[in-house]
């Protein structure tokens, strides 16, 4: 089978924060959509007077990770991650474990859309696949590309494209899930699974053993799988 096409034009294009609104936010978005200017001022005033009583309390060294971190996306959390919770920083009381957990949520999801490739927005992969966006729309209501919904619009992860299409066996994998949630299928098609002898189900679906992905994909979510 022919080495994945990873997308590497459409890569280069996309940017990671722009892309998790590519489909459905835009400039020109209605201003009922909007939050109001004293909301926004409101927000950063609150979390900017909690931010600075956890960095008075955090030592420097953990200081100095987040400032060095990528993006201002990545300092906000690579600092509540640290905390565990903001009360953790800021007061005697044990951590909030809705809070820790949220966290580690949100931290997943964020390394699924950064894992192999990246995402793309919905005009460039419907002009890889040589349709137009609304016909991207229809196969992601027919459940027939992976696809995260990310704010108030779509990106699709580039790990299931393929030189001429999508990758061999996406359409037929994706049948096979009783598994609803898209964040769920692909965090499977990148997570080593038992039932392939702990290979991941991508690595297993690019060497071409459609079947045996598809029956892992049948039995995911069944009884704890």
């Amino acid at each position: 089978m022919a080495a994945p096409y990873r997308a590497d034009h459409a890569v280069r294009r996309r940017t990671r924060a722009r892309a998790a609104g590519a489909e459905g936010a835009s400039k020109g978005a209605p201003p009922a959509s909007r939050s109001s200017d004293d909301l926004v001022q409101a927000f950063v005033a609150r979390t900017g007077r909690a931010l600075a009583r956890i960095a008075e309390r955090m030592p420097r060294e953990r200081l100095v990770e987040a400032v060095g971190a990528e993006t201002d996306t990545d300092v906000l959390f690579r600092s509540l991650q640290q905390a565990a919770a903001i009360g953790s920083e800021i007061g005697t009381s044990p951590p909030d474990p809705l809070t820790a957990a949220f966290l580690r949520g949100a931290e997943m999801k964020r390394a699924l859309l950064r894992a192999e490739g990246g995402v793309m927005s919905g005009p460039e992969l419907a002009k890889h696949l040589g349709i137009t966006p609304q016909g991207l729309g229809k196969k992601r209501g027919k459940g027939q590309v992976f696809w995260l919904e990310v704010g108030e619009g779509c990106v699709y992860p580039v790990f299931q494209v393929g030189p001429d299409g999508l990758l061999h066996g996406v359409r037929e994998l994706l049948a096979a899930f009783q598994q609803g949630d898209p964040w769920a299928r692909v965090n499977f098609m990148l997570t080593g699974d038992a039932r392939l002898g702990g290979r991941r189900p991508l690595d297993v679906l690019r060497a071409g053993d459609i079947a045996a992905v598809v029956r892992a994909a049948r039995g995911y979510g069944e009884h704890g799988a």
